[in-house]
């Protein structure tokens, strides 16, 4: 890959690989890692500069030869300066969604969420809608196309049925697949899974094995206690390097959207170009430390060289 991308609140990569000899040995060119960080309070920390922190693959330090800080972009918008964000906003309208709080439709409280997000964009970012019920639908392309994309937010409903929301990560990852820069999920629901074809380890084993970044706005908080539904989306979040954000109240909603934005804008993206290329092992363990103290990163733990 050409150029790094830097994300402070999660960490993805991406590998371009291939294979030199299939008999002996596995070949990768350059290792993209996008990663986040926060201090003991939970606050994004977008200050963090490449020589204070310690890059490992296998247990072996690296040279991090490319550094990008997403936060250092000039511009109040999302986006990077080069190269457009790829969004996909991933909507539950399953019957779960039908619940009102405090005389709000949780629907209606998530389209609300995917409106604030939007304005966060830059003129060339790409997004698409999927919605869910019993299986997952493309609503738009991936598309710059502001005034569709909040068209086709504003008209879902609620449209009853059970929720395949591991499903529908996964086809949010398909559609992602193949575009340059940033990836990012953004799922919208209560986290109640009673339809998916898939198992949580799959849909976590693809995104290790992707560079996508999830981030869940998780609605059980605001009026059922769901373990369930907050583990998973918690447990597809951290496998990506990612969060969930669970709002106690209608009235936290602009500090978890505070939250979002932030976890977007604070990324950075480490490059490096292994040392130990030519192992004939596949799955590559990443490890990073910081040195400054009281620093908790996030980022994905490994990629598939092969």
């Amino acid at each position: 890959m050409k150029r790094v991308l830097v994300v402070s609140v999660f960490v993805f990569f991406s590998v371009l690989s291939w294979s030199q000899d299939v008999r002996e040995t596995v070949r990768v060119d350059l290792v993209n890692v996008y990663l986040s960080a926060t201090d003991s309070k939970g606050h994004f920390i977008t200050d963090l500069k490449p020589e204070e922190l310690i890059l490992k693959e296998n247990g072996t330090a690296q040279n991090i030869t490319h550094f990008s800080n997403f936060a250092w972009e000039q511009s109040d918008k999302l986006g990077e300066k080069d190269v457009p964000l790829t969004l996909a906003l991933v909507i539950d309208k399953s019957e779960s969604m039908s619940s009102e709080i405090q005389g709000t439709n949780k629907l209606d409280i998530v389209k609300n969420a995917a409106f604030r997000l939007l304005d966060e964009l830059k003129a060339n970012d790409r997004m698409t809608l999927i919605s869910f019920n019993d299986m997952p639908a493309e609503e738009t392309p991936l598309i710059s196309d502001r005034k569709r994309i909040s068209t086709a937010i504003l008209f879902q409903s609620v449209e009853g049925g059970y929720t395949s929301l591991l499903d529908s990560v996964y086809f949010a990852m398909d559609k992602l697949k193949g575009q340059q820069g940033r990836k990012i999920i953004v799922v919208f629901s209560d986290g109640e899974d009673t339809a998916s074809h898939l198992k949580l380890d799959e849909v976590i084993s693809n995104l290790l094995a992707s560079d996508v970044t999830v981030l869940a706005f998780g609605t059980m908080s605001l009026g059922t206690n769901s373990l369930r539904g907050r583990y998973i989306l918690e447990k597809l979040a951290e496998a990506s390097g990612g969060y969930a954000f669970f709002p106690a109240s209608l009235g936290a909603l602009n500090d978890v959207m505070e939250k979002l934005r932030a976890g977007m804008r604070s990324q950075y993206s480490l490059g490096y170009k292994p040392v130990n290329e030519k192992t004939r092992v596949a799955w590559r363990v990443i490890d990073i430390t910081c040195k400054r103290p009281g620093v908790k990163l996030r980022y994905r733990k490994g990629y598939t060289a092969s």
